[in-house]
């Protein structure tokens, strides 16, 4: 069942693509085209990229590469967000050890985990004032 279903989604996908290149103003067609891959790459898991590449390509070698292009701003603009990610959850590891060593016992399990689930503003305040922060401020901060 789930193969004929592909199937049936890259004929569909291949009919896209010729209406597309069918449009007049190719700066509009561009921008459909990379709204519809981005749509489709973001709520399928059943399709492969080098298999919307080479479909593309049997009507448009252009489109075919537009893909790759598209999958590659994707693929970056992921990484970033990981990297990003990466160093929010590495500064909230960092205050709950600097945190801990001046409170001590004061800051419990509680207070950490409302760290580590914190939001961004929230951990860069608590970072800019690692050294001056109260126990009660944090709390109140945390609340």
């Amino acid at each position: 069942m789930r193969k004929y279903n592909v199937r049936r989604f890259y004929k569909a996908f291949r009919l896209i693509v010729e209406l597309i290149n069918k449009m007049q103003d190719k700066e509009k067609a561009d921008e459909v085209f990379e709204m519809c891959i981005k749509y489709l790459l973001n709520v399928r898991d059943d399709i492969e990229i080098e298999e919307l590449e080479r479909t593309a390509k049997e009507e448009s070698v252009e489109r075919g590469e537009l893909i790759m292009s598209i999958a590659e701003k994707l693929r970056e603009e992921g990484i970033e967000k990981g990297i990003e990610k990466g160093k929010i959850e590495g500064k909230k590891e960092i205050a709950i050890n600097v945190l801990s060593r001046r409170f001590e016992n004061e800051l419990t399990e509680e207070l950490k985990e409302k760290i580590r689930h914190a939001d961004d503003e929230t951990i860069n305040y608590i970072g800019d004032n690692l050294l001056e922060i109260t126990i009660e401020e944090l709390k109140e901060i945390l609340n």
